[in-house]
């Protein structure tokens, strides 16, 4: 029996945050209950000392996080071992109804974006800048 198979689902109340290590995201079918029939994400991760198998089933807050990550990395897929660190937050409302906001955490996350980088700018050649010297005639 493999370690997928031996894995317990996290459950946010009782759990609290998870840290844990990137092991893969992989697609399942509910086989029970209203959603049965329909496919979820799973994401799974080492824990603890013992190295257990935990799954995170995706919300929409998660799932979109993990991929606004790997758009930014310009990757397909996390680092296996990756830390990767989820903190339940506050339940939020929208038009949709209720949801659970997360905090996500990467060991290995992509630069954040710079002013240039947000406003769409080149960035400047700074070595064609006119230099001042202390003894000119500016003013300020």
């Amino acid at each position: 029996m493999s370690s997928v198979q031996q894995r317990t689902d996290w459950d946010w109340d009782r759990d609290g945050e998870l840290q844990g290590l990137y092991v893969e995201t992989r697609q399942v079918t509910i086989k029970n209950g209203p959603s049965a029939g329909k496919t979820k994400l799973v994401f799974d991760f080492h824990v603890g000392v013992d190295d257990d198998t935990v799954s995170v089933w995706e919300t929409t807050v998660i799932r979109s996080k993990f991929a606004a990550e790997l758009k930014a990395r310009g990757a397909s897929d996390f680092e296996p071992g990756e830390r990767i660190k989820l903190t339940p937050l506050d339940w939020k409302e929208s038009a949709n109804g209720k949801y659970r906001d997360f905090a996500v955490w990467f060991e290995h996350a992509a630069p954040k974006p710079t002013a240039a980088d947000l406003l769409g700018a080149d960035p400047i050649d700074t070595s064609e800048r006119p230099r001042f010297d202390s003894d000119d005639d500016v003013a300020f």
